[in-house]
């Protein structure tokens, strides 16, 4: 197998907790689809049948997940130690073709990843997604000139600029890149693909940048996470894979009904938009909605109200709970405006 596409899943999803206390970040759902989901849609969109994905926190659950998509992907699974984002790529590359893109398995994006590819001719070895940066971002600045070469690695590299240089913009995660840019990176070290073979190919000028102004979602903690889900359910959001296409059952934000196989019991009163996954179990008397995630194999009790809440696959909500604003997770129930209450 060698791969045009490698997806970046081994994190510990760190500043995620809760969430990410039993299972990866890019297995959390997103509109109750799993993250990497996402980042396959997104491959496929663009012409990849096959990916190496790498693992290391909770690296079962990654390899269950690969054995159930439709694409070719190989597990590089990191141990004793995860590699970072550089050795990680070491690891696998006998796995990678001579060119590839790498995306992040917990962002979701429409990043064009063609145009990334497409950038890797004469010397150019690399090419990044670059995003623009936006009010109250804090994210360390990538500078390109007018002939758009990187000029500026975030002050760790340079190089002397043509022409006009944008100072606005910000590394995306996702890029595409050349196996030689891989020799700059030690191997069997946890080292980061930034301050090893980009300070070299920028400072070279062999580092290309495609900006970005589609989707790009940094879900960085459980209140981002929250928001894009509310974005997803109210349709302010498109993502390369309609996670109402995935539902057994669901209201969009106009109020179309999505058929998939199940439907609320009687007594069970529903105001969209809501996502509902398989095997879901509503009591009687239960309010759901608006602005609700219901995860595969959740159960609702009897006489519950649920409003903007995102609920786990498997969750189990008792008899009576009023819940507003909430994320049901594996380990509990997580408030997000405990101060407003």
């Amino acid at each position: 197998m060698r791969a045009r596409a490698f997806l970046l899943a081994a994190g510990f999803g760190t500043r995620m907790r809760p969430l990410t206390d039993r299972r990866p970040k890019p297995l959390v759902p997103l509109c109750g689809v799993p993250l990497l989901d996402q980042s396959v849609a997104l491959l496929k969109a663009h012409g990849h049948h096959s990916a190496v994905v790498n693992a290391h926190y909770l690296s079962d659950a990654i390899v269950e997940w690969a054995g159930s998509q439709d694409m070719d992907l190989h597990v590089s699974i990191e141990e004793p130690a995860i590699l970072g984002t550089g050795g990680g790529l070491v690891a696998a590359r006998d796995y990678l073709d001579d060119q590839f893109v790498v995306v992040n398995g917990d962002v979701a994006c429409d990043v064009d990843l063609g145009a990334l590819s497409g950038a890797l001719s004469g010397d150019v070895a690399a090419c990044m997604a670059l995003r623009p940066q936006r009010a109250g971002e804090r994210y360390g600045i990538v500078a390109f000139d007018g002939a758009g070469f990187v000029v500026d690695l975030v002050g760790l590299a340079n190089n002397p600029a043509q022409g006009e240089v944008e100072r606005g913009c910000h590394f995306s995660g996702i890029h595409a890149l050349t196996q030689e840019a891989l020799d700059r990176v030690p191997p069997d070290t946890e080292a980061c693909i930034v301050r090893t073979a980009y300070t070299e190919l920028v400072s070279a000028r062999r580092v290309a940048s495609s900006v970005h102004h589609g989707l790009w979602l940094d879900l960085g903690n459980p209140a981002r996470y929250f928001a894009a889900n509310m974005a997803a359910l109210s349709g302010a959001i498109s993502l390369p894979l309609d996670p109402f296409t995935q539902a057994a059952w669901a209201i969009r934000a106009d109020g179309t009904v999505v058929e998939g196989g199940w439907a609320p019991g009687a007594g069970v009163n529903v105001k969209g938009p809501v996502w509902v996954g398989e095997d879901v179990e509503i009591g009687a008397g239960s309010q759901i909605g608006p602005e609700v995630v219901l995860g595969r194999g959740a159960r609702i009790g009897a006489q519950a109200r649920l409003e903007r809440c995102v609920v786990f696959d498997g969750a189990d909500i008792e008899d009576g709970a009023v819940l507003q604003d909430v994320i049901v997770h594996d380990e509990g129930v997580l408030e997000l405006f405990p101060s407003a209450r």
